[in-house]
Parts: structure tokens; sequence; C-alpha cells
């Protein structure tokens, strides 16, 4: 019996998710910048502009793309000059010069407003350019007219406001159950894709996630299919109105199958509805190389439509306590707890082992996030900084990713998250060890009397190995409180490392602040890698013993 061709392609790409060739006979994948609109904060009075072009110029001269998300929408606010929506700012007078107004405001004076400067000028540089319409944003903790963040639809209908089963109190999303929800905001994303020179909409289901109540993701996610089907149907008909065969539509979708859901959102029914173009995973803000592009590729890829992984600036995690981070003189952001998780930004090596295992799990390309803040007057963009973006974000293409030295870092990502709950923030999920979108991250390992003597797991993905060949460089993790005293035993997928190829050493002068030990071994000396590997720690401590040892953080660099 012979089997049909896409029916074994698509078994292929289902059974083994940790893939590295692109699909032959297609068009190059899109590479997406995303831009929150910084440049609106800093435009001048006068001039403004020109102020734009010019930050714009030092974007496209810093970073290679092919496709250009604007912040258009959040989705009831606006950056643009709405009539639909509302402008940000608008409501407090002509005078309101604060956030996002300022630019807003200079550029109405002169006749014009930022996506059609945007669309402009990246039109004139040959880029795709599209809105970025944010699904469900609430930077703003309250319901309130004096933010101008909160649009005053929800002020005016708080029936609208979800109702969360926590019973937190400072919930400001709107529940896309309601008919007015949907309708209002369609007509503003109707608005964009008639009235303006836009190619389409990335519509972003990330900001912040909150799209129905936190316990009725799944129950709900039929509504949010037929929604997104009409935004589908609409850009249709707004392609035929404006003269066009068609019109983009990029969705941005949380990073795991399990994160999608809890959003309300069904990603697999709407690659086979055939409405989108791409599909971009992302995480909340951070550079993540755990992510298992392969739970999506599998069906992207055979539907022919660009699978792209987020990259943002910042590597690190939420967590500001110790221990210290000591060993990154630039990429440590200065807006951020000095010498923390949080304000570790990425290196470019660091960023080729994350494209590395984004690429191996299928991904045909990356979306820049959080990147375009750093051109103007922002603590995070002095020139060495902006030399480090360029760096990282030209090293990641297919082309130089295996160009040179890879890390793979593996961070605590939801480690504090906790300490964030409402009222502090209202993130859709506050659970430690998650991210704010639900999924879980890579795990903190506690090695207390309970476990003591038994062997505990730190999964990691790597792209390099994988086919179980020998690699060069090392591997460096940190038990904190672990005494030298104290047994390890160490295991790579269920082998066991020999403890004389171990080095173990106090922490040092990379890592402060907490007392343990650094335990460092050369991947020669490692059993087989497997793309999907285990790292097994066993720590035995004496009877009496108060200590609780714990490992959160791995480094594997490959030459």
């Amino acid at each position: 019996m012979r089997c049909c061709p896409l029916l074994v392609t698509i078994l292929f790409l289902c059974c083994c998710p940790f893939l590295a060739a692109q699909q032959p006979g297609r068009a190059e994948p899109r590479v997406v910048f995303n831009d929150d609109a910084q440049v609106l904060t800093e435009a001048p009075e006068e001039g403004a502009t020109a102020f734009v072009r010019e930050w714009l110029d030092r974007e496209l001269a810093a970073v290679q793309f092919s496709t250009y998300v604007f912040l258009a929408s959040t989705p009831d606010i606006c950056t643009y000059d709405t009539q639909a929506g509302e402008i940000y700012g608008g409501r407090f007078g002509e005078d309101y010069r604060q956030g996002l107004a300022r630019g807003i405001r200079a550029l109405q004076s002169e006749g014009t407003d930022a996506l059609k400067v945007v669309c402009d000028h990246m039109h004139d540089h040959g880029k795709e350019v599209l809105a970025a319409i944010r699904m469900s944003d609430t930077h703003h903790s309250r319901i309130t007219a004096d933010n101008p963040l909160c649009p005053l639809f929800a002020v005016e209908h708080p029936e609208f406001v979800i109702r969360q089963p926590d019973g937190r109190t400072n919930e400001t999303a709107l529940d896309y159950s309601y008919r007015e929800v949907r309708s209002h905001r369609l007509a503003i994303m109707k608005e964009i894709a008639v009235e303006y020179d836009v190619d389409g909409l990335e519509l972003n289901f990330v900001r912040w996630a909150k799209h129905f109540p936190r316990d009725q993701g799944r129950e709900k996610a039929s509504i949010m299919t037929e929604y997104v089907g009409q935004v589908y149907d609409m850009l249709q008909e707004a392609a035929r109105t404006r003269g066009r065969r068609s019109l983009t539509l990029g969705v941005r979708v949380p990073e795991s199958i399990a994160a999608c859901w809890l959003a309300g959102v069904d990603i697999e029914a709407w690659v086979k509805q055939g409405w989108v173009d791409y599909v971009v995973i992302s995480t909340w803000n951070n550079t993540d190389p755990q992510l298992r592009v392969g739970e999506f590729s599998r069906f992207t890829r055979p539907a022919g439509i660009d699978t792209i992984v987020v990259m943002g600036n910042m590597i690190g995690a939420i967590h500001t306590g110790p221990p210290a981070v000591l060993d990154r003189p630039v990429a440590m952001s200065a807006k951020h707890a000095k010498n923390t998780y949080q304000a570790m930004l990425i290196t470019t090596s660091e960023a080729r082992g994350a494209a590395a295992n984004y690429y191996a799990g299928g991904a045909d390309s990356i979306s820049f996030w959080n990147v375009g803040i750093h051109f103007g007057e922002e603590q995070t963009a002095t020139p060495e900084q902006r030399e480090r973006i360029a760096g990282w974000t030209r090293a990641v293409s297919r082309d130089e990713v295996y160009q040179g030295p890879r890390t793979y870092r593996y961070l605590p990502m939801g480690k504090g998250l906790s300490a964030r709950k409402p009222p502090v923030r209202n993130y859709p999920w506050y659970d430690e060890n998650r991210s704010p979108l639900g999924h879980q991250n890579s795990p903190v390992l506690r090695f207390s009397a309970g476990v003591n003597g038994e062997r505990q797991v730190f999964p990691f993905l790597m792209a390099d190995g994988r086919d179980g060949k020998k690699i060069e460089g090392g591997m460096t993790f940190w038990i904190y409180h672990l005494d030298p005293t104290d047994q390890l035993t160490i295991d790579i997928n269920g082998r066991r490392v020999s403890p004389r190829k171990i080095s173990r050493l106090a922490v040092g002068d990379r890592r402060g602040g907490l007392p343990g030990q650094r335990v460092e071994i050369a991947l020669r000396d490692c059993p087989p890698f497997a793309g999907e590997n285990e790292l097994g720690v066993t720590v035995s401590l004496p009877a009496e013993n108060e200590r609780v040892p714990y490992l959160e953080e791995l480094e594997v660099k490959v030459k």
C-alpha cells in the first residue's frame, strides 16, 4: 500500500517536533519587529514627523526585519487619529502632553499621526507594515477616567468587566463574552484596515491574555474563534474596498498550547480555518530557550504559514532577590534592580542558543519584542546597549545562528511571580514558577529533608548535541547552600557522570550573596544529549541538617 506524501509529511512533523529544516518551496518567512510607540513619549513639540522618521531609521539601521508592527490600539485606546476608538489622552484636553499624548498632539499639529508616518516611511524602505492590536491590555489597575490607559468604554460599561474567580478587586479587562465588547473593538480594527495604508493587523493575545474569566478560557474559546473569523472576513472586505488582493492577519499567542487554552485561544482551529498568515509564539517579555516550539509547528508548518518565535531584549526572570549576578557588565539593565535576574539582558551567544532551539523545534523566523524602546533616551538606549542589540538580533538568523558560540541559559522565569498577585499587579496568572500567562516555567529544585537522597530533575531543551554526538564546551550550575562535604550525584538523561569529571567550587565571583557551590562539567565528559534533556541531581545531606540547598540556573556553553 502506498502512502500519500502529504500524509507522510504531516505524520513526520507530528512525531518529530524537534526539527531543523525549513519547509521547501516556501518564500522567505517574515522577520517581525514590534514597536510599542515609545517614540511618541519622546517626540518634540515641533518637528515631530522628522523625529519619528529619524527614530525609524535608527531601528532600520540596527535590526534586520521584513515586517514592522506598530502599536495602534490597546484595543480601545489608540495611538492614531481614531473616530471609532479613543485617542490616548484625548479626554484631558489639547494641553495634555503626558505619555503617548506628547507625540500624538505634536503630530496632529503637523496634520498627521503616527500610523500614517510609519506606513509611509516603512513602505518607502520596502517593509510590510501591520497595526498591532493589543486584545486586552490592562496596564491600568483601576476602572477610572483619571487614567489615560483606562478606556471610557470600560468606565461607562463596568458590567462588561471580567469577574475573576479569585475575587481580585483590580480587574480592568473586558469580557469578550459580550457582543458589545466584540463589536466595539472590531469597529476600531475595521477603521484601521480601511482608512490606513497598513498591510494588515497583528492581534496580540499576550497583552494581557485576559479575554474571559480565567477559569473559563477553554470553555469560551469558541467565542474567540468565531470572533477571529469575523476579523478575517473584515480584512478580506477591507482588502477589496482598497483594491488589494489580501491583507495580512498575524497573531501573537501565549508561549504554550496549555497557556493558549487558559487565554481562550484555540490557535490550532484558527490555523486550520486558513485565517492567519503567521503565528508568533510569545513569552510575556523575555527570551526563553525552553519554549517547546514543536507544539505549534506540528500544525503551523503543514498549513504553510510562518511559524515565528518571540525574542526579547531581556533574558532574566522577575525575581529581584539573591543571588547577585556579577558577570554581565554590559548585558545588564540600568532601569531594573541592580545585579538581579530581572536586570539580565541577552548576549549574542545566549541569543544564538535560544534561536538554535527555536529553529530545531520547527520555527521559521524570529519576532523582536520590546527592542524598539531602546532607540531614544531610555536608560537602556546607550551606545553600548544599541551595539549589543544590533549584534544579537543579527546573530539569530538561520544563516548566522551556528556561526559562533552558543550559550543556553535556563533561569527560574516564574520565580517571584506570586509576590505580584493582586492588588500589586493584575496579571492573568500569578502562580509561583509559572509565567504571567500561566505557562509552567523551568523549575527550582529544592533539596529539602523530604527528598534527601532522591533524584530530582531539571529538564532542558538544547539543539546542540541532539543527535547524540559529542560537543565541546562546558556545563555550569549553582547549588546554593550546598556544602563541599555534601554528597552529590549527577546524571544526564539517566546516565551518571563520573565523579572524577565533576568540578565543585565555591559559588565564586560570577554569583554572589549566597553560600553554596558552583558545579562545572566539560561537555565532552557528559553522556549523550538528546534535544529534550534531563539533568538529574541527587543531593544527600547529613541527618542533622536544617539547610535546604536549591538549584535554579543552568548554563551550557557550546564552542
